[in-house]
């Protein structure tokens, strides 16, 4: 019998002369020990030498997996550590991805100490990121259960058929309607899901196993015990409700530390909590969002007709629409796991289905309506470097990668309730979206942050809060900020679902104004028990008409067939025709270009840290002073982050797609 789930592409291989293969048995060279806390549980970690270029060679590095007994079996859970690029007791946790995806999307793509680059024909290199967000803080990535690197066992050998996104066990030869390119063999994950995985309680059980044995196993990562500033966690797109549940849960397990058989447990204590392209957490606002963006953007870019918006409201307020399905989903207590699952994928395919109108009346993709449908941004080279024998042995996986995630476990609670009471306990709470994102679009962010305060008398006035502007550097504003006390709101200019790549600078002095608790607008330090931003009532300032003629190039990814390549491409790769250049199918060899000259936005590969940029420092201004349309930039200033951020303590991070 076959057995199939759906799952991305992978290969094994880094030339694109050479077929995608198992993972080889191998000496992995692991560090193994058992977890302080529980001695059934292990962690077993290397230094992944060769893997990912850090800005300064002194910084340490960890990856790894924390093995956990799971109804007989063993779920194994990667993480990824890198020291941050200069001293400091900050520490952040992040999470991505999707529907739970890979953290290794964010790594690669986004905000990650490192990136892959094209170097020439077959020859990939990587490159320290100049914005990573090493560049304040300390990073663990963890990829959730049986996504990316994480596997539970027994890891079985397979087959990828990428046309279908289909993994078929056991493995089967290349079928006569494919090519080698299309399908490839690999070494996953077990098919066979954990019971115990269906919902976000036991999912936030397993990353605080995690999160207990890394302290454990290194203790001069763990925040002091007298912290202000504790951990953080960032979160992305649809991870944004399973992280408040996390923070929520990991808050709930403190007390019990004080019992004297818990003696060994160590307190986790969430200070922040960062949303990235929030979406899911407050279902109404998305779905009138999606209409409010297609109508009324602030780009002036008529995506959809009043007509054609009809069904999108419809489609959440009718019987058994997505209001009703929601319910169960979100109180499973009443229902098996299975029952569970199946009502929460129902529910979560009817709350993405009302893009459909979205994605058959424009050819615009829906993480970036300044883009293609078949988006070539962000850079997916990352999947063949990931899959590549050099990089599985440095990291020392038995699995291939693969980037698309089983389903969203069911929620047990309101993730709104959670944030509520997080809020309610003093943790900052922020949400930022890009401006050209329509998935998890602005509005929807902006929406679901006034729900967050209007349950609380002491957050009345957060609707009335003014938006100041965000003044990145000396000369950009990169969005407007509405923060009142530790709740706040940012609108990222020009930024798609991706803003961590769309405007790096930008995103990266969010994130380090969030976890030091000052002013999101210009970074200053703050009382923020009495802090509110002041301007303008809307964030709505309007840019330029997006025009179909700006948007780059498309790319066929032979990893993301279904996401980035078009019908002509897909026939000619599952017929054999043309050649895949870097994981990059093309006509011919002559259609290939470096970096820096083509026309898809992508630079071109550089020295790992050249001399003539500044890879350190965060930057502070104030409004009175700051003049960002201008040169000079009045009295702002680039700040040492050892006189401000590397004197706060620890913090942790979360992100999704």
């Amino acid at each position: 019998m076959l057995l199939s789930r759906s799952v991305r592409l992978f290969c094994a291989c880094f030339s694109v002369t050479a077929l995608a293969q198992f993972v080889p048995l191998q000496d992995a060279n692991l560090t193994t020990l058992n977890a302080a806390h529980d001695p059934n549980i292990t962690i077993s970690y290397k230094v992944p030498k060769g893997a990912c270029k850090t800005a300064f060679d002194a910084q340490k590095q960890f990856s790894g997996w924390v093995n956990i007994p799971v109804e007989g079996r063993s779920t194994s859970l990667f993480f990824w550590f890198i020291e941050a690029r200069e001293p400091t007791s900050t520490l952040t946790i992040w999470l991505n991805g999707g529907t739970g995806g890979s953290s290794m999307s964010g790594f690669w793509q986004e905000n990650g100490p490192c990136e892959v680059v094209e170097k020439d024909k077959d020859h990939l290199e990587v490159k320290a990121r100049e914005w990573g967000w090493d560049r304040a803080s300390n990073m663990l990535y963890i990829d959730l259960p049986s996504v990316g690197f994480s596997y539970t066992t027994p890891i079985i050998n397979g087959s990828y058929d990428s046309y279908n996104a289909t993994t078929i066990f056991p493995p089967e030869p290349v079928p006569k309607w494919s090519s080698p390119w299309a399908f490839m063999n690999g070494t996953f994950s077990s098919p066979y899901p954990l019971n115990s995985s269906a919902n976000t309680t036991a999912t936030a059980r397993l990353v605080w196993h995690l999160l207990q044995t890394f302290l454990s196993t290194f203790p001069q990562y763990n925040t002091p015990s007298n912290s202000s500033t504790g951990i953080s966690l960032f979160a992305k797109g649809t991870t944004a409700p399973l992280a408040a549940l996390l923070a929520s849960y990991f808050h709930s397990q403190n007390p019990s530390t004080s019992s004297t058989t818990l003696s060994t447990t160590l307190p986790i204590k969430i200070t922040s909590l960062g949303l990235l392209s929030p979406c899911g957490l407050d279902p109404l606002s998305q779905a009138q969002s999606y209409v409010t963006m297609a109508l009324n953007n602030t780009f002036h870019l008529p995506l959809l007709t009043q007509d054609q918006t009809t069904p999108i409201m419809s489609a959440y307020h009718r019987r058994r629409g997505c209001s009703d399905l929601l319910l169960p989903c979100r109180h499973p207590s009443s229902s098996t796991n299975s029952e569970t699952l199946l009502v929460c994928l129902q529910a979560w395919e009817c709350i993405y289905g009302l893009t459909i109108p979205y994605q058959q009346h424009t050819s615009r993709s829906l993480y970036d309506i300044s883009s293609p449908s078949f988006d070539p941004l962000p850079n997916q080279t990352y999947l063949t470097f990931l899959n590549s024998p050099k990089f599985l042995s440095a990291i020392g996986s038995p699995i291939n990668f693969t980037d698309l995630p089983p389903p969203l476990p069911a929620l047990r609670d309101d993730p709104l309730v959670a944030i509520k009471e997080l809020l309610s306990q003093g943790v900052r709470i922020a949400l930022l979206s890009g401006d050209r994102d329509y998935l998890c679009n602005w509005y929807s962010g902006q929406s679901t942050s006034l729900s967050i305060a209007g349950s609380f008398s002491r957050y009345n006035a957060f609707h009335t809060t003014g938006y100041a502007p965000l003044l990145t550097n000396k000369t950009y504003t990169g969005g407007s900020t509405r923060q009142l006390s530790n709740l706040s709101f940012t609108r990222v200019y020009d930024a798609g679902h991706f803003p961590s790549h769309s405007q790096p600078e930008t995103t990266f002095e969010i994130f380090s104004r969030i976890i030091l608790g000052s002013s999101i607008s210009t970074g200053e330090k703050v009382n923020l028990a009495s802090f509110a931003t002041k301007g303008t009532p809307e964030a709505d300032k309007t840019g330029p008409e997006l025009l179909a003629t700006n948007v780059p190039n498309a790319r066929c990814y032979i990893r993301k067939v279904a996401d980035t390549c078009d019908d002509e491409s897909v026939r000619a790769v599952l017929r054999g025709e043309g050649v895949v250049i870097n994981g990059v199918w093309y006509n011919s060899a002559g259609d290939w270009q470096l970096p820096g000259q083509r026309s898809d936005g992508e630079a071109a590969g550089e020295e790992a840290a050249p001399t003539s940029t500044i890879m350190t420092g965060i930057f502070t201004t104030s409004l009175s002073a700051a003049k960002p349309t201008s040169s000079s930039g009045g009295s702002s200033a680039w700040d040492n982050p050892a006189r401000g951020l590397l004197m706060v303590s620890v913090l942790a991070g979360l992100l999704l797609l």
